[in-house]
């Protein structure tokens, strides 16, 4: 249902479709995060494309037919029994307007639906996107060096409903 979201009128969130892939290529391809980390159209579009595969999946966040953002995420972790966030993206001029926190809002209430935890990493270097995490009730569980890409530090988050179940396992 379109809602006004801190003066972005008329966004909806909503599954990623085919029709969006070029859109959602685009807006990581041209944000500074995703070209620090090397993300080049090829590798966004491809990415964008296991969604419609059913690797992954993602969100969009969409005004007037416009694609304003992207969350990309799992139900099931690597290990098969927590969320995990891959990828979140918002267009420049929707930042700060309430459309991250509504693909968050999206991805959480699915991810929890099939278990209590989610985590995602963030870039050390991206400070706005750690207090907005952690105003979301993600904690932060530690630092990995080299992990994502030499010379980058990320920062693992935990947000949790609980310990996994017995029948998670």
């Amino acid at each position: 249902m379109p809602q006004n979201v801190n003066g972005v009128a008329g966004v909806i969130v909503r599954p990623l479709r085919a029709a969006d892939v070029e859109a959602c290529t685009a807006l990581m391809a041209g944000l500074p995060l995703w070209q620090r980390y090397g993300v080049s159209s090829g590798a966004a579009r491809d990415w964008f494309a296991g969604t419609l595969r059913g690797e992954r999946l993602a969100q969009v966040a969409e005004n007037a037919g416009r694609v304003l953002g992207f969350a990309v995420y799992l139900l099931r972790g690597t290990f098969g029994h927590s969320g995990y966030v891959w990828a979140v993206g918002v267009a420049p001029e929707a930042q700060h307007r309430g459309v991250g926190g509504r693909l968050m809002d999206a991805v959480e209430d699915e991810i929890f639906e099939a278990g209590p935890n989610v985590f995602l990493l963030v870039s050390a270097r991206n400070t706005p996107a750690q207090r907005f995490y952690e105003r979301r009730g993600y904690r932060r569980i530690g630092e990995m060096n080299d992990y994502v890409a030499p010379g980058l530090t990320e920062i693992l988050y935990r947000k949790t409903r609980g310990p996994i179940r017995p029948d998670e396992r």
